[in-house]
């Protein structure tokens, strides 16, 4: 580190991460190309599709090797506690609301808590991209919508059915691997909070938007007698006893927006904000939880020493090593922004609660001219700039391009619930793009 600054990389891009176990890897390989596997990966692609209906890309598994699955579950732990202290603490504390700026629309909302389970964050995915030296790098938490862990279960079942039938031997199942364990979790998470078993859960999202994961949540509320249905926002009335839909009143929904959607309508929904600060409806991370805890400045907090006041010092410990280089553009001293702007390929740009890889500006594939204009623009915006920080390569493509993979660990109320990779030729793996989703079995 020079002048607070990351070090040059030392480690290369081309080299495998030794977190995996090869023997296992050989043998699923092995039968993931015969007949038989062949058409479980052809019948599991046409179960999931991407938000535009296209067929999700699903690829084999991979299983981690000895002592690995405790090393991410203690880091999700300590990361999960990390992320509610910055949410809890953002509220009262100007240094947090000047670095995670808001965007105009929810700024005013996000200060308006009226119960301290405001603050907490139910389920979030934490993105990390393995080291050639066996550790973990922190890229981005996501807390809008836990679709990847319901993908999870369903890839993870049928493929540990098909590889134990085969008599390759894999780990104990991760929580999420559980057939219902969405709805469980949802449903519990309502009872605690609310003391009400829901009965009737709309499912809230853009009429003609995001969807990824809502026709499986709804055959499994139905599979526990919760009714469901998809409502727009703007659809919803309000009465004494709240928000209703088509005459129903309802306290407990599943929220399915992204930012920029719900930022669009903000304007019109005054009644389901307040509705949500009165604690008169239920959603999983309600609103502090998903724009500040989700948003990738949160990472510029957690990495920056100046903050340490706002964490155990024994999460501290366990997370730091995993945290790369990041601050908010907007913070940065002169000196950074000049070894930022001259220095490209050793930093990314990122857009804080963008999603899907968008927003995205990697320094060493921007050419110098086009990298000071998305440099300034994003300063303007209060950007993240980040660490670039070394891909594992998992495989060669058919052109022999080098394969690339990421690792997400799907976290509920702070334990490691799920565990998936996603690999591309590109540095930008996710499933938006180019990406293949593949179970971990950890």
């Amino acid at each position: 580190m020079v002048d607070g600054l990351p070090a040059p990389l030392t480690t290369g891009t081309d080299e495998p991460w030794p977190g995996f176990c090869p023997g296992s890897r050989a043998a699923v390989e092995s039968l993931a190309t015969t007949d038989s596997g062949l058409d479980l990966q052809a019948r599991l692609a046409k179960r999931l599709t991407k938000s535009d209906d296209a067929p999700l890309p699903i690829g084999v598994p991979q299983v981690l090797a000895e002592g690995q699955r405790e090393r991410l579950a203690a880091l999700a732990r300590s990361y999960y506690r990390m992320v509610e202290a910055v949410v809890a603490a953002y509220p009262q504390d100007e240094r947090l609301r000047r670095l995670i700026v808001a965007p105009p629309e929810l700024a005013a909302d996000l200060l308006v808590v009226s119960d301290p389970r405001q603050c907490g964050v139910h389920a979030m995915r934490i993105d990390v991209l393995p080291q050639p030296d066996g550790t973990v790098k922190v890229l981005e938490t996501n807390a809008s919508t836990p679709a990847l862990l319901m993908f999870f279960g369903l890839l993870a079942r049928t493929w540990r059915g098909f590889l134990t039938a085969n008599g390759v031997p894999l780990p104990v199942a991760l929580p999420a691997e559980r057939e219902h364990w969405m709805a469980d979790w949802f449903l519990a998470a309502a009872r605690q909070e609310t003391g009400q078993c829901p009965s009737h859960v709309p499912l809230l999202r853009e009429r003609g938007g995001w969807r990824l994961e809502l026709d499986i949540l709804q055959r499994l509320f139905a599979s526990r007698a919760v009714e469901s249905e998809e409502v727009d926002l703007t659809e919803l009335r309000y009465g004494p006893d709240g928000p209703s839909f088509a005459g129903r009143p309802f306290r407990h929904a599943y929220f399915a927006y992204l930012t920029r959607d719900f930022c669009r309508i903000r304007h019109r929904i005054d009644s389901f904000v307040r509705a949500l600060q009165q604690d008169e409806v239920f959603v999983q991370n309600r609103m502090l939880g998903r724009w500040v805890g989700g948003s990738k400045l949160a990472l510029a907090v957690m990495s920056d020493p100046r903050f340490a006041d706002l964490f155990d010092p024994a999460d501290l410990i366990v997370v730091t090593p995993a945290l790369p280089w990041s601050r908010a553009l907007a913070c940065c001293s002169d000196e950074e922004l000049a070894r930022i702007a001259h220095e490209r390929a050793r930093y990314v740009l990122k857009r804080p609660l963008d999603y899907g890889g968008q927003g995205v500006v990697i320094g060493r594939e921007t050419p110098l001219a086009r990298w000071r204009t998305a440099l300034a623009s994003a300063r303007r915006e209060s950007w993240l700039v980040q660490e670039f920080c070394p891909s594992p390569v998992h495989g060669v493509g058919p052109g022999g391009e080098p394969i690339r993979h990421d690792l997400t660990i799907g976290v509920v109320g702070g334990e490691m619930s799920a565990l998936l990779m996603r690999t591309s030729s590109e540095y930008r793996v996710n499933i938006s793009r180019s990406g293949v989703l593949h179970p971990v079995f950890a």
